[in-house]
């Protein structure tokens, strides 16, 4: 009961959005399907908003992903600037058992606290440039690498934090290339950038107007698809 009034609490004291205000631009809203091995396991419905500009610009990004056993995942991301810093996160996940998850950052430190049924771990790390979050099962966290969609480079590293890993880890991520795939029945053009290595390695696809439509992780046998 005490684990579960403290998740209560995170979600209580993370308020309205900054970005959600009236002066806050709409970005992006939509909704992935998400499959797991080739069943269809859940769905994703994300809103992403800015708001200011220059180095003063925030960006707030929320989603809700409900699986069919009856988990729930409520996500919260803030990053400023142009780079889309990573200012803070926070994830909860509530059916059978219960996980918080936050990630603050000061300065060039991160630090996380995350709350189970089982107590309370704290753990801290250093910021690196270009330090995102992906985290395990979300989708649309993969907006950022839209940044990466227009520039015609490569073999750049991102620091990824999710709270599925034991810290940040490094990823690459490839240079982009045009590629038709099959979206809703539809064939349509899109930029495809590939990350990773190994179990982590997956593959982004942004459509023509920089909307992220796939994600696909075939280690974990994860696809995001975006409903049209």
């Amino acid at each position: 009961m005490r684990c579960r009034f403290l998740v209560a609490a995170v979600l209580l004291a993370s308020g309205p959005l900054p970005g959600a205000t009236l002066t806050a631009q709409l970005v992006e809203r939509g909704t992935f399907r998400l499959w797991v091995d080739g069943t269809e396991v859940g769905s994703e419905q994300f809103t992403i908003q800015r708001q200011g500009t220059g180095d003063a610009q925030t960006t707030e990004a929320r989603s809700i992903v409900s699986m069919r056993d009856g988990r729930r995942l409520d996500t919260h991301l803030e990053v400023v600037g142009p780079e889309l810093a990573l200012v803070q996160y926070a994830a909860v996940e509530t059916g059978p058992d219960t996980l918080s998850v936050t990630l603050s950052r000061t300065g060039d430190r991160l630090r996380t606290r995350t709350i189970t049924d089982w107590g309370l771990r704290v753990r801290g790390y250093r910021a690196r440039p270009a330090t995102f979050v992906l985290d395990e099962g979300v989708a649309h966290h993969y907006f950022v690498l839209g940044e990466f969609a227009a520039e015609d480079s490569g073999g750049r590293t991102l620091h990824v934090f999710s709270r599925a890993s034991e810290g940040i880890e490094p990823i690459e991520v490839a240079v982009p290339a045009p590629e038709t795939i099959e979206l809703g029945g539809e064939r349509i053009e899109a930029t495809r950038i590939d990350f990773g290595s190994g179990e982590g390695a997956g593959t982004a696809w942004f459509d023509g107007s920089g909307r992220l439509v796939r994600v696909s992780l075939p280690g974990r046998g994860f696809v995001a698809e975006r409903s049209l």
